[in-house]
């Protein structure tokens, strides 16, 4: 009996530690203060969610609306402000949207306009199982999507281990394209980078996005319009080893590894149809 507990504490010692990932979702939309750079703390209207969770996705929403109506006008109305706000995380996957609007036809204006702010996190542990003590792999933290009008978004990964931490940074703004900012040990500084990594142990990765848009950020201007944020399924995380014959472990089950695009079953469609009527035309001739 006593050979059993015996063994069975070997195994335990010796089996990769169990850790969980955890996933953070917040979404705001409110109309009042000064909305870009940074939204202000005054308010007239506001609505949002926070969402955190441990072993499972995080969702958070968040929408105002406020309109002030004058007969006087044609459409009814002397002025309209809008903003939405989503945002959603799981691990290796980061959404975010945000969209604000300003409108107004009548003559007297609000001066105060509307902000929509997104934001999702998540947090993950991988190993990499080889004989060797290091291990270099491959991160990637990818971020596309499309902003108009006053909006910006930010985004990072990270990654720790006991002796070293790699960071990729990444922000767009108004008149300001995609750029990366990284820590000193990652000597080219763009969405990707090789690093190396101690194997056989427990690393940690994080990744966060944020975005807002903004509209009549200038009271005294009386500026108006909308501003979209819309990275809403954009903000991917791949980490995959330079030497194929090691193997990445995450706590959460997730593959980092990037994922080859499929050739859609359309174009294998087109292709044997095309192969056909040559072959009908062969026969022909």
């Amino acid at each position: 009996m006593k050979r059993h507990y015996i063994i069975s504490a070997l195994l335990l010692c010796c089996s990769p530690t169990l850790q969980a990932y955890t996933t953070f979702a917040q979404a705001g939309a409110k109309i009042g203060g000064l909305s870009y750079p940074e939204p202000s703390p005054y308010t007239i209207m506001a609505d949002g969610t926070t969402d955190s969770h441990t072993d499972a996705v995080s969702h958070a929403y968040g929408s105002v609306y406020d309109q002030g109506f004058d007969v006087n006008t044609s459409g009814g109305f002397s002025y309209r402000r809008q903003a939405i706000a989503t945002a959603d995380a799981s691990p290796g996957t980061l959404k975010a949207y945000a969209s604000a609007g300003y409108f107004f036809e009548g003559p007297h204006l609000p001066i105060y306009g509307a902000v929509g702010t997104g934001n999702a996190e998540f947090t993950d542990t991988f190993s990499i199982f080889s004989g060797k003590s290091f291990v270099d792999i491959n991160i990637e933290y990818h971020l596309s999507g499309s902003m108009q009008g006053l909006a910006k978004v930010k985004g990072g990964l990270k990654i720790s281990s006991y002796d070293d931490t790699f960071n990729i940074n990444a922000s767009e703004a108004l008149a300001s394209p995609l750029q990366f900012a990284c820590s000193a040990n990652i000597s080219a500084c763009t969405g990707k980078a090789t690093v190396s990594v101690p194997s056989n142990w427990d690393i940690s990765i994080s990744g966060f996005l944020e975005v807002l848009a903004a509209a009549n950020t200038a009271p005294n201007t009386h500026k108006y319009g909308d501003a979209i944020a819309n990275y809403g399924n954009t903000a991917r995380i791949f980490i995959s080893p330079v030497d194929p014959r090691n193997k990445i472990v995450s706590s959460s089950g997730f593959d980092y590894s990037p994922v080859s695009v499929p050739v859609p079953a359309a174009i294998w469609l087109f292709g044997s149809a095309i192969l056909g009527l040559f072959c009908r035309l062969r026969r022909s001739f």
